[in-house]
Protein backbone atom coordinates (compact mmCIF):
# COMPACT_ATOMS: atom_id res chain seq x y z
CA UNK A 1 0.00 0.00 0.00
CA UNK A 2 1.34 2.96 -0.78
CA UNK A 3 0.68 6.12 2.01
CA UNK A 4 1.11 9.92 1.68
CA UNK A 5 0.24 12.01 4.68
CA UNK A 6 -0.33 15.62 4.97
CA UNK A 7 -1.47 17.57 6.99
CA UNK A 8 -4.69 18.96 5.84
CA UNK A 9 -7.85 17.10 5.01
CA UNK A 10 -8.68 19.67 1.81
CA UNK A 11 -5.07 18.85 0.80
CA UNK A 12 -5.31 15.36 0.90
CA UNK A 13 -8.32 15.52 -1.14
CA UNK A 14 -6.74 17.54 -4.53
CA UNK A 15 -3.65 15.14 -3.81
CA UNK A 16 -5.57 12.24 -4.04
CA UNK A 17 -7.17 13.05 -7.32
CA UNK A 18 -3.65 13.44 -8.63
CA UNK A 19 -2.09 10.06 -7.29
CA UNK A 20 -5.07 8.17 -8.10
CA UNK A 21 -6.01 4.98 -6.67
CA UNK A 22 -2.87 3.36 -6.22
CA UNK A 23 -2.51 5.71 -3.64
CA UNK A 24 -4.10 6.55 -0.02
CA UNK A 25 -3.58 10.18 0.62
CA UNK A 26 -4.85 10.72 4.64
CA UNK A 27 -4.37 13.97 6.73
CA UNK A 28 -2.89 14.40 10.13
CA UNK A 29 -4.65 17.68 10.97
CA UNK A 30 -1.46 19.03 11.67
CA UNK A 31 1.90 17.91 13.79
CA UNK A 32 1.86 14.23 14.97
CA UNK A 33 5.10 14.78 16.63
CA UNK A 34 7.16 17.15 18.40
CA UNK A 35 10.32 18.06 20.27
CA UNK A 36 9.49 17.88 23.66
CA UNK A 37 9.96 21.77 25.61
CA UNK A 38 12.81 21.18 27.45
CA UNK A 39 16.76 20.68 27.35
CA UNK A 40 18.45 17.98 26.24
CA UNK A 41 15.78 17.24 23.19
CA UNK A 42 18.62 17.55 20.66
CA UNK A 43 21.41 15.75 21.26
CA UNK A 44 24.31 17.48 19.57
CA UNK A 45 26.87 15.26 21.21
CA UNK A 46 25.28 12.02 19.34
CA UNK A 47 25.27 13.27 15.93
CA UNK A 48 21.92 16.02 16.63
CA UNK A 49 19.79 12.33 17.69
CA UNK A 50 16.21 14.15 18.69
CA UNK A 51 13.37 13.01 21.54
CA UNK A 52 9.92 13.02 19.85
CA UNK A 53 6.80 13.59 22.00
CA UNK A 54 3.40 12.44 20.58
CA UNK A 55 0.50 14.23 21.76
CA UNK A 56 -2.72 12.43 22.54
CA UNK A 57 -4.67 13.18 19.70
CA UNK A 58 -2.15 12.33 17.63
CA UNK A 59 -1.76 9.08 19.56
CA UNK A 60 -4.72 8.29 18.01
CA UNK A 61 -4.66 9.08 14.76
CA UNK A 62 -2.04 6.97 14.59
CA UNK A 63 -3.64 3.68 16.28
CA UNK A 64 -5.97 4.24 13.23
CA UNK A 65 -3.45 4.51 10.42
CA UNK A 66 -2.20 2.03 8.29
CA UNK A 67 0.91 3.35 8.21
CA UNK A 68 1.43 2.11 12.63
CA UNK A 69 3.60 -0.50 11.60
CA UNK A 70 6.54 1.96 10.00
CA UNK A 71 8.64 3.80 10.99
CA UNK A 72 8.07 7.42 9.84
CA UNK A 73 10.81 9.58 8.21
CA UNK A 74 11.46 13.00 9.81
Amino acid sequence: MNVVVVESPAKAKTINKYLGSDYTVLASFGHVRDLPPKDGSVRPEEDFAMDWTVEGKSKERIKRSPTRSRTPTP
